[in-house]
């Protein structure tokens, strides 16, 4: 069992050692030589891969990602989506993909106000999935650009004749036959119907773009397998003008005009199951406001374990084709980093945390959904705020004692949240093992936990509050944006879980100590579980915690009101292990102490291992150093590797000598790492 759990951790590390392993380059470049107040300026999302590796294309095909940008300083600019290049198909034994490979560049579009002068400083987050014939790896990277206004900049070059968004669209005709779709492009359009067309929207089998047979006037395309259902239109392709070039092909059913629209539709789902989001900001908000357009806002982070939870229900079908058919517009609040602006924006909803999500229309009140999603609730709030019909999850306006209730339950249900999971077979484990203690020592330690959890609520809502108080904006879960909490955290995980294989022993040496033998060990290893407890809780939240929360951090809310709040979550999420102590016949139900103890003390070690590969996954989006990532991986290695040592040499049974140099030795491998870790962290 050992060798096994040394070998899950090594393979987790060599997992995320390859993902660290960039090879793709990023950056923004420039491709307007003058920039003019009032005008507009063309830049770039520079992509520059490595030989065999591809990125995707807006329509990414089979499976894939197209990147997304999140602006993080516009300089008071108002930026356009992507404009892409036409893409390549590539088959890789029957599963095709629209990519591109080499350089790419993925226009944007700024309008520069009227007022700029000076130097405009552009920042941006860019996401995307980067792949080769052996597998998909994610990255992402903040990027930066300074334009100058009214002087000259160095121009990137770059051929407009690749871009269909730069020029005139080809308008066409559709029909369906049988099984498959005749597009038919008005005469006289340049355009090269023998060559390869990619569809904007998967209404065609990604390896349906083979055209089914020669036709000199018509483009035929296979309709079987498509993972949308084909509508009346306009439907969109992308494909070679002969000229080597690209160009856009709108077709309407029939013989009516085609629609101009300057983007496609927003695609209602890819195969894999991924929406069109787009990263949110106030101006893009009120912009598709402005225009009349349904809005869908998601504040997330990366850490939340909930927010992982909710987005099952973007992947079902029924939830997709209502975002698509009422071209809901998708904006995606990423709170992974402190941000100054979405902690304002989740405030005004009376919110201090995530998940949050809200559907917004102009002229209808916001339709707040649950901090759990299911899709029967988003199909309900999305006809709510079309039609007019006030529509919230739970009411906020209630009596204070309803407020407790809230607080009081939703600290309760923690104990359910995946968060938590892993510590519920601990405390399985310690009622187990008290069966034949007295009682007076099984009370203790139902208190003492209980202690534990309510003092670190307690503590964490004092560093909220001395925060906000010194002009910081925090809320729930806000140490989790520490880079450094998440590594501990980690290493904490990875160390308890090695423990529960046998690895090493917490607390070996100290059994024949007077301490330990006067139960003061098992006491303090009581408080400290309460305390771990709420420790990796803080990622997750319950139904009804959230608007708790929210009413709890408002600043109406006076200090002791606060410190009231948190204490009654604290008790709601302690009381089911009280309960347990203070009435033994409960834990009387569990089977006596054996052989199924160990079994179970072993197994809970993987949802930790679990756990600690998801914080990493965390950390990678927190630190974005791909260098230091590498460190962190075989850093856990050698920390999994001093804990052996521990346990190999510190044993009872070694000489002194044996042990003290073991535990020499394993103390300066696990310390030294943290030290060169934490060292390095930026």
């Amino acid at each position: 069992m050992r060798l096994l759990s040394l070998a899950l951790l090594v393979l987790g590390t060599l997992v995320t050692d390859l993902a660290g392993a960039v090879r793709t380059q990023v950056d923004l470049v420039n491709l307007t030589p003058e920039v003019k107040p009032g005008a507009k300026a063309l830049i770039a999302a520079r992509f520059r891969c490595d030989d065999h590796f591809h990125i995707y294309w807006k329509n990414p095909g089979d499976a894939g990602q197209s990147p997304t940008i999140a602006w993080q300083a516009t300089a008071g600019t108002q930026a356009g989506p992507f404009f892409y290049p036409g893409p390549i198909l590539l088959d890789q034994s029957g599963i095709y993909n629209f990519v591109h490979e080499h350089e790419t560049l993925f226009l944007l579009e700024l309008e520069i106000p009227a007022s700029a002068q000076g130097e405009l400083n552009l920042k941006a987050h860019i996401e995307w999935l980067e792949c080769d014939d052996k597998g998909c790896y994610p990255f992402e990277k903040d990027v930066s650009l300074t334009l100058k206004v009214g002087a000259g900049n160095a121009a990137y070059r770059y051929d407009p004749k690749l871009y269909p968004d730069l020029r005139p669209h080809v308008p066409a005709t559709f029909r369906v036959e049988g099984e498959q779709l005749v597009v038919t492009p008005e005469k006289g359009a340049k355009v090269a119907l023998a060559q390869r067309w990619f569809p904007e929207r998967n209404f065609v089998s990604p390896g349906g773009v083979f055209t089914q047979k020669p036709d000199p006037d018509s483009l035929r395309f296979n309709l079987k397998e498509a993972s949308e259902k084909l509508t009346d239109g306009p439907v969109s392709f992308v494909g070679p003008d002969g000229a080597g070039g690209f160009v856009r092909l709108i077709a309407t059913s029939g013989t009516g005009p085609a629609n101009t629209p300057s983007t496609p539709a927003p695609s209602p789902a890819h195969p894999t199951g991924s929406l069109d989001w787009q990263p949110w900001s106030p101006e893009a908000q009120a912009k598709a406001l402005a225009a009349g357009q349904t809005v869908y806002i998601d504040f997330t982070a990366r850490w939340c374990a909930s927010c992982q939870v909710n987005k099952r229900v973007y992947t079902q079908t029924a939830v997709s084709e209502a975002i698509a058919r009422h071209q809901v517009v998708l904006f995606k609040a990423d709170w992974t980093r402190k941000d100054e602006v979405i902690t304002a924006e989740l405030k005004k909803y009376g919110r201090e945390g995530v998940p949050f999500n809200v559907f917004l229309r102009n002229g209808t009140p916001p339709a707040v959904l649950s901090e759990f999603l299911t899709g029967d609730e988003v199909l309900l709030a999305l006809d709510g705020v079309r039609t007019g019909r006030a529509y919230q999850a739970a009411a906020t306006q209630h009596a204070y004692g309803i407020w407790l209730l809230l607080a009081f339950g939703g600290g309760a249900l923690l104990n359910l949240m995946p968060c938590v999971f892993p510590m519920i077979g601990l405390k399985v484990l310690g009622f187990a093992k008290e069966a034949g203690s007295d009682r007076a020592t099984v009370i203790r330690h139902g208190l003492l936990y209980s202690v534990g959890v309510v003092l670190s609520f307690l503590a964490l809502a004092g560093i909220i509050l001395g925060l906000k108080a010194g002009g910081g904006s925090v809320g729930w879960g806000f140490q989790m944006q520490s880079p450094g909490f998440v590594l501990g955290t980690c290493v904490l995980m990875v160390t308890l879980g090695l423990s529960l294989t046998g690895v090493f022993e917490i607390g070996t040496g100290l059994a024949g100590s007077a301490a330990a033998a006067e139960g003061k060990g098992g006491s303090f290893g009581a408080f400290l579980s309460g305390v771990l407890a709420t420790a990796v809780a803080t990622p997750c939240t319950a139904p009804g915690l959230g608007a708790a929360l929210g009413f709890a951090l408002d600043k109406q809310r006076s200090t002791p009101e606060t410190l009231l709040f948190f204490t009654v979550i604290g008790v709601g999420m302690a009381l089911p292990y009280l309960l347990l102590s203070l009435f033994p016949r409960l834990a009387a139900l569990l089977p006596r102490p054996g052989e199924w103890m160990e079994t179970l003390k072993q197994a809970m070690s993987f949802p930790l291992f679990a756990y600690a590969l998801y914080l990493l996954w965390v950390l990678a989006a927190l630190v974005e150093d791909a260098t230091w990532m590498r460190d962190a991986s075989l850093g856990l290695a050698v920390i999994a590797c001093a804990c052996w040592v521990w346990g190999r040499w510190g044993a009872p049974h070694r000489s002194d000598r044996e042990r003290l140099g073991g535990k020499v030795v394993a103390a300066g491998l696990y310390l030294g790492t943290l030290a060169y870790l934490y060292g390095n962290l930026s």
